[in-house]
């Protein structure tokens, strides 16, 4: 059984690299500034959501519950695709760096937490 700190560890560790990705395509095409949109909320939640159901290890097999995830994720993406383009706020890509900071520290905290424990 995965220890619950890895898989939130997971989590975190797929949002900061969705965050990362957001940041430097949004500094890239030079915006001023980041629309968070229904779709960013569903792709950020369902890399969560992998990040979280991912197998660590080799030797782990698959289970119904990964499987289930990743539908879920799968799902979360297409609702993202049909939902609507209303910005519900926007921000500069600078605090997408700042958030996914800070999501790689909670990440990193939670995994050695879960490593004193084994």
């Amino acid at each position: 059984m995965v220890p619950v700190q890895l898989r939130v560890g997971g989590a975190f560790l797929g949002i900061a690299l969705v965050l990362v990705l957001y940041a430097v395509l949004a500094l890239l095409r030079g915006d001023a500034a980041f629309p968070v949109t229904p779709q960013v909320l569903s792709v950020i939640a369902a890399v969560a959501i992998v990040g979280a159901f991912a197998t660590y290890n080799t030797k782990q097999e698959g289970s119904r519950t990964q499987v289930g995830a990743l539908l879920a994720a799968v799902v979360l993406i297409g609702l993202g695709f049909i939902s609507p383009d209303t910005e519900l706020m926007a921000t500069t890509p600078f605090w997408l760096l700042g958030w996914a900071l800070a999501a790689g520290l909670c990440a990193v905290v939670l995994r050695r937490s879960a490593a004193g424990h084994a």
